[in-house]
């Protein structure tokens, strides 16, 4: 589901605004707006919980009150936890992936096995899921967690590649973890991904329909994928895909069968380029130069199309709700707005008039 949603602690103390710590107050965070402040200490635990596998946290600093400001939110497949710490000691437990630590105010000190990393502002890190541990001052930050089975078929189908090179999935499951902050080719990248988690929050309470067609986590997993691999930021996709529709040799008419026999599940960009093993460049080119539109643009279209022969020629007991939810959309109001705005009838009419014709 994609969807965003802030996720409340109930049980914990949870209020708004800064005026009992002033010194928090002066520290920038793109989810400061949404962060509420949080009196107990388990309830923290369990805050940070829906994001890391925290096992442990300890206050470190002279006062005796707990407090933390923290917020996470869903977008998407994505949960990201948003905070502004105290002196804080973290203990944080193995997971499958990896794990995306972003600085903004602050110091964390992060020790997995030997290697130690320290997150300031502006550092980007992408660690193992080890077990790590974290020695924080007063200091403001965010983390998500990464699939890493979603994060190399992403990195597979922007390359164009059938399968994932053997390198990939090592260097994945292998890696100390990767610090872009600190290679000035990959700046530009970085500031996209913390221009996108802006986005993110801007677009907090929206509708879903609207967080349906961003689709910011997969915007994510490709920003991530391309500082990770050098490949992906090399052009030899494009001109692979380019030799190949040269040669006759392209895989559009069988990409075009996918999607039209998978119009009732989600399908993305990401899943069109594993399956084409075309580039997103490429798909976009393609798509516009056979067909007029984009790849998402024509997905529209077909599942629309699909919906109105099967509202014209309804089965028993079908529903308006019943046959969107059939030809790929998961919300009927975003189905409703798109249909109406292709065909210039509500979809309910329709239903309603092939039903009454069959009464005659």
């Amino acid at each position: 589901m994609r969807n965003s949603v802030s996720l409340s602690v109930a049980s914990a103390d949870v209020r708004q605004g800064f005026d009992a710590h002033q010194e928090a107050a002066a520290l920038a965070n793109p989810f400061k707006r949404r962060l509420g402040l949080v009196g107990d200490i388990n309830a923290s635990a369990e805050l940070f919980r829906r994001v890391l596998p925290v096992s442990r946290l300890k206050a470190m600093g002279p006062e005796r009150t707990w407090w933390h400001y923290g917020v996470a939110s869903r977008f998407g497949s994505i949960v990201l936890g948003a905070w502004i710490l105290p002196q804080v000691q973290m203990v944080v437990a193995e997971r499958y992936g990896l794990s995306v630590f972003l600085g903004y105010a602050g110091e964390q000190v992060i020790q997995q096995d030997s290697r130690h990393w320290i997150c300031r502002s502006n550092t980007c890190l992408i660690l193992p899921g080890k077990s790590l541990s974290i020695e924080a001052s007063l200091c403001s930050g965010l983390a998500f967690h990464l699939d890493s089975q979603r994060l190399l078929q992403t990195a597979t189908g922007m390359a164009g590649l059938s399968q994932t090179p053997d390198a990939w999935v090592k260097s994945v499951h292998e890696t100390p973890g990767w610090e872009p902050s600190r290679e000035p080719g990959l700046a530009a990248l970085q500031d996209m991904l913390r221009q996108t988690i802006v986005m993110a929050e801007l677009q907090a309470g929206s509708s879903q329909s609207l967080l349906d067609r961003l689709q910011l986590d997969d915007l994510i997993y490709r920003l991530l994928a391309a500082m990770i691999f050098p490949e992906l930021r090399e052009e030899s996709s494009f001109e692979r895909l380019t030799h190949m529709i040269e040669a006759g040799r392209d895989s559009f008419d069988e990409l075009l069968d996918f999607i039209k026999s998978n119009l009732a599940e989600p399908l993305n960009l990401t899943q069109l380029e594993m399956q084409s093993h075309y580039s997103r460049r490429a798909l976009q080119y393609t798509f516009r130069e056979r067909l007029g539109c984009t790849p998402l643009q024509w997905i529209r279209n077909q599942r629309l199309d699909m919906a109105r022969l099967r509202l014209q020629n309804p089965s028993p007991g079908e529903t308006v709700a019943s046959i969107s939810f059939e030809c790929g959309y998961r919300t009927q109001s975003l189905f409703s707005v798109d249909f109406q705005q292709r065909f210039h009838v509500r979809p309910s009419q329709l239903l309603r008039e092939a039903r009454a014709s069959r009464t005659r």
